[in-house]
């Protein structure tokens, strides 16, 4: 049961990334269409600004689902130093557990704008707004299966944070070289 959770852990955490930087990319290009649109051929473009905010929202969101999953949106490096092994995971833990109280608050809040706020439509596109909150359901739902898959499968856990700590401070494990 925890290697499949730690399988798609890991599937999602390589989706999230293409996405992440797919969106950044795209937005690069919206806006340097719009601009030269704007500035060179004199038309405006109010979709391109629409879907680039769409996808500016979407990234924002995703990004910090992505980050939940490292457990890199809320550290409290201060008192790593200070702190043994062991109360440090005791404090991941309640770090954990109010975000996913946080989390399941924002899922009930954010389907119940979805409900009084998805039926408007956003002008230059025609997209209902709920394509705009689904962001927000999103991150909460991924955060929270993120957090689900740290606390049943912490050693695994504790693997991928050694690993992106080492890749962060420039040690990452040797790999075989090319014969030459």
């Amino acid at each position: 049961m925890t290697s499949i959770l730690v399988r798609v852990g890991d599937l999602l955490r390589r989706l999230l990334s293409f996405l992440v930087g797919a969106m950044l990319l795209a937005i690069v290009l919206l806006v340097c269409v719009q601009v030269f649109s704007r500035y060179f051929i004199g038309a405006a473009t109010p979709g391109m600004a629409e879907i680039s905010r769409l996808l500016f929202i979407w990234l924002t969101f995703l990004g910090a689902a992505l980050l939940i999953s490292r457990r890199e949106l809320i550290v409290i490096d201060f008192l790593h130093d200070r702190l043994n092994a062991d109360l440090f995971k005791r404090l991941g833990i309640l770090i954990d557990l109010a975000t996913a109280a946080f989390l399941v608050m924002l899922v009930i809040y954010a389907r119940h704008l979805m409900i009084v706020v998805g039926q408007k439509i956003a002008p230059a596109t025609g997209l209902p707004f709920a394509w705009f909150y689904g962001s927000i359901l999103a991150f909460a739902g991924l955060g929270l299966f993120f957090i689900i898959e740290r606390i049943l499968a912490p050693s695994a856990a504790a693997a991928r944070e050694a690993r992106a700590k080492a890749l962060a401070e420039g040690h990452a494990a040797p790999t075989e070289s090319l014969p030459s």
